[in-house]
């Protein structure tokens, strides 16, 4: 298994090194994480915010232990073919500890994690602020000397720009963990102006969150896709957007049944049972079942 573990890592490194800045949809589950690859994304992602909501029905307030978002990103390894990036959090643990949470993402055949230097409550009025650049360097550090793949990739996230509004700190910050080791950096609200400003001084690939809301008041990520390309960001997340979807599609479906609908009023929201049934392998279980069914032939 290892071997094809290696092989994904490797194909995500000639990804990152080509033109195109990849679009990374992010899955919340084992299901979903097919249907990107079915749909032609060449990579996808496990988050804490969609792996909480998903495999618990919990905000991402720091609820999931290690083995909890380790084992929800193995699922998606399992499924799927295509290089995964997973969500490490702030690494679980301090520095010293830290081999532990990379061994357990990198033995789950996941290509890369990132790491970030916030101290929580991201997604509530009282965000509890940053851990300082030179504890979270040491993280970098750690996580850096634990990989026993060096194509695993260990990825700096910043929420400077985020939590403090300052774009100055956040990319001094990035400019640390690069210094420190870090393959990547992960930039939650940079505005794609400022990428594009301080661009050349981070010397690493730039991942970018596509989908965060981070306008006040309106529910339009502040920046197109296109727009932080152009700026020069490497990869955009879509962490939210996925999983959104599915809380849309399934809620719109339920509210028209409550109405009274009738299943068959329904069938444009729902994906044909054999279509998803092609999907889950039910084809390939039929083989097998007439291979074993027959007795061998004898030579």
């Amino acid at each position: 298994m290892s071997h094809h573990h290696s092989a994904r890592r490797k194909a995500l490194k000639t990804l990152l090194a080509a033109d195109q800045t990849v679009v990374l949809a992010g899955a919340y589950d084992a299901l979903s994480a097919q249907l990107v690859e079915r749909a032609g994304f060449e990579a996808t992602y496990v988050g804490s915010f969609a792996a909480a909501a998903s495999g618990f029905g919990m905000p991402d307030v720091g609820l999931l232990t290690l083995n909890e978002m380790v084992e929800q990103t193995r699922r998606v390894v399992e499924a799927t073919s295509v290089p995964v990036l997973a969500d490490a959090e702030n690494g679980f643990y301090d520095a010293p500890n830290l081999w532990r949470t990379i061994q357990a993402f990198e033995s789950a055949g996941v290509c890369g994690v990132h790491i970030e230097d916030n101290l929580g409550g991201k997604h509530t009025a009282r965000p509890a602020g940053l851990l300082s650049a030179e504890q979270m360097s040491q993280k970098i550090r750690a996580a850096v000397d634990a990989r026993t793949d060096p194509d695993f990739l260990v990825i700096a996230r910043s929420d400077a720009a985020w939590v403090n509004h300052d774009v100055e700190e956040c990319v001094e910050r990035l400019e640390k963990y690069v210094a420190a080791g870090a393959d990547m950096v992960f930039a939650p609200a940079l505005p794609a102006e400022d990428i594009a400003r301080y661009r050349e001084r981070i010397a690493a690939p730039v991942m970018v969150a596509g989908d965060l809301l981070d306008v006040t008041g309106s529910d339009v990520p502040a920046h197109t896709i296109e727009e932080y390309s152009q700026a020069g960001a490497d990869v955009v997340l879509l962490w939210y957007t996925l999983i959104g979807a599915a809380s849309k599609g399934v809620s719109d479906v339920l509210r028209a049944l409550r109405a009274g609908n009738e299943v068959g009023t329904l069938k444009d929201f729902v994906t044909d049972q054999r279509a998803f049934e092609t999907l889950m392998g039910y084809d390939e279980f039929e083989q097998r079942s007439m291979r074993y069914a027959t007795p061998p032939v004898s030579s």
